[in-house]
């Protein structure tokens, strides 16, 4: 039987199992992508949006990387980083970023090791990761993470002939159109096709930002997908009908646009409510819905908004809009510095425990083996 320490934690709603592996190694690299499924998974496992690993970031730990995993041309230097950040998709995939994770790694470097701040190597499967700083502190609410500047995004995420550069780090998309059936949009339109102006930037990962109130071409769409409408039945056929819309345009943009975003694409859509605050909903190339909130994605909409406006606001509010079906205090703050774009939120622990992976002639291992097998090759088997 092989024991997997874990610790959980939240931050806006997105939920991690995080290994910690900064003292003692618990997953080799190729269990790593198994036992996402497992952390990932309520039924078989845990239950979380993803799986997390922070390590050290040493030279045994980079060559291990560089041994099992085809990422880089060249492997990044040790001194560069004190940690590495890893995240794990349900299907096993390893992501790039996410800053609601960072955020809790951040708590958890703090309350388990005393750690205020620290560098991090990130965004692991690209060709050159990316080393940022995060932090927390015992005097205040929340966990910080500088993202760094917002950039192009990585020519292998996206088709440069669908797009345009209109800003150091934004590209225009030109007008994607997505289709519907003959009576989807009936409550607003008898058109079957949606055109959509948007932006995209890379903050860790790719965003595509839309403004549906401008970006659609049927504008009274927005007020379905952040249901601006009294309550009762009819607020709940907006909110219901909006979820819809989200993830039938997200799913659309991930499956049948595998032409201009060949790796996927996160799907924001956001209003602007005051000056300084704007609602957002996301949907997640990694796990193929819509989140309760994302902090890359926070960050991408947050940057598109203070740069297309022309805007010079110290900080701006995010406001997760499915998060805050549940919890209407969340909140993701961007702020802007030199040194960068940094988000910051209140991340909680949920609680610590123990994984227990059964021996092999356990008819609980057998069952998970047959689950795994379809995540991962017949011929790779989990060691315990």
């Amino acid at each position: 039987m092989q024991l997997i320490p874990l610790v959980k934690y939240t931050s806006c709603g997105n939920s991690f199992v995080i290994v910690d592996e900064t003292k003692q190694r618990f997953l080799c690299e190729d269990d790593m992508s198994r036992f996402a499924f497992l952390a990932t998974n309520i039924s078989f496992g845990v239950g979380c949006d993803n799986l997390l690993v922070i390590q050290r970031c040493n030279e045994s730990t980079l060559q291990s990387i560089d041994q099992s995993r085809p990422y880089w041309m060249r492997a990044p230097q040790a001194e560069q980083a004190e940690f590495l950040f890893r995240m794990f998709e349900p299907s096993g995939e390893e992501a790039l970023c996410c800053g609601n994770g960072l955020m809790c790694i951040a708590s958890h470097l703090l309350y388990q090791h005393g750690i205020s701040s620290a560098s991090i190597m990130t965004e692991i499967p690209l060709a050159t990761p990316k080393v940022i700083n995060i932090g927390a502190d015992h005097d205040r609410l929340g966990s910080w993470v500088n993202l760094g500047h917002p950039r192009l995004t990585p020519p292998e995420l996206v088709n440069y002939e669908y797009a345009w550069q209109v800003a150091p780090a934004i590209h225009q998309m030109q007008e994607l159109v997505v289709k519907f059936r003959d009576d989807d949009l009936k409550a607003c339109t008898s058109d079957r096709e949606l055109r959509i102006r948007a932006s995209l930037v890379f903050t860790g990962e790719p965003h595509l930002v839309i403004f549906p109130d401008s970006g659609f071409s049927v504008p009274e769409l927005a007020d379905y997908i952040f249901a601006s409408c009294a309550h009762g039945a009819m607020y709940e056929r907006r909110e219901s009908f909006g979820s819809w819309l989200i993830e039938h345009i997200g799913n659309y943009m991930n499956k049948r646009m595998r032409h201009i975003f060949p790796a996927g694409i996160n799907v924001n859509f956001a209003r602007r409510t005051d000056p300084a605050v704007i609602e957002n909903r996301c949907y997640e190339r990694g796990i193929n819905r819509e989140t309760l909130a994302c902090g890359t994605g926070a960050l991408a909409v947050a940057y598109i908004y203070s740069r297309m406006q022309n805007l010079n606001i110290s900080a701006i509010d995010v406001l997760p809009h499915r998060c805050r079906w549940h919890d209407e205090e969340a909140i993701i703050r961007i702020k802007q510095a030199s040194e960068g774009w940094q988000i910051s939120s209140n991340p909680v622990m949920l609680f610590d425990a123990v994984y227990r992976l059964p021996a092999e002639n356990n008819r609980q291992a057998k069952a998970l083996n047959k689950v795994r097998d379809i995540v991962v090759p017949e011929n790779e088997k989990l060691e315990v």
